[in-house]
């Protein structure tokens, strides 16, 4: 059985080496996308979202971020909004905090964007950690968001720049292999 498994993938990575040779797998790039990222965050910490973190990425690292309060279309329902413009985005940005975990929407905009993840792997997710979630307010779901996917934790003075050139590094970094189902 052992064998079995590793011939699987040996013969997993031959096929994505010989397609990529032969031109058939054009891995996404940002510029293919409107935007950089989709930002998922819990409306508490929009001062935060606003002040600090589109500041340094949007003005000082020249990304094209969509939040919902600025960019969703207006006249549009929610649903349909976070249905599409994910589809618009490069990647994910998932901001997590107690207010985050206890809101029904986010769960499930958490719930809507992880489809992204099991089409295009999990670099399309940034994590960030912006206040640690208490156990009572850790649901199942945020659990496997967790362990599915590393996050950053946003460090409140020493450390503060190592915790943005990460932030950028990881949006910057190519998507890599596709899941295997897309073979």
């Amino acid at each position: 059985m052992k064998c079995q498994t590793n011939i699987k993938n040996y013969l997993y990575l031959w096929r994505i080496n010989y397609n990529r040779r032969k031109g058939y797998l054009p891995f996404q790039d940002a510029d293919d996308f409107e935007y950089h990222a989709f930002v998922v965050y819990c409306d508490a910490d929009r001062h935060w979202v606003h002040q600090k973190f589109l500041k340094k990425l949007e003005q000082d690292e020249g990304m094209k971020l969509c939040i919902h309060h600025r960019d969703f279309e207006i006249g549009e329902s929610i649903t349909a909004n976070i249905n599409n413009y994910p589809e618009k985005s490069w990647k994910v940005v998932v901001i997590l905090s107690n207010d985050f975990a206890k809101s029904e929407w986010c769960q499930w905009e958490v719930d809507v964007v992880q489809e992204r993840r099991r089409r295009h792997g999990r670099d399309v997710f940034l994590l960030i950690m912006l206040k640690i979630i208490d156990s009572k307010h850790m649901t199942n779901q945020l659990r496997a968001l967790l362990d599915s996917a590393s996050s950053l934790k946003y460090p409140v003075g020493v450390g503060e720049e190592l915790f943005w050139t990460a932030a950028v590094e990881t949006l910057r970094k190519p998507l890599g292999h596709p899941p295997t189902a897309l073979l």
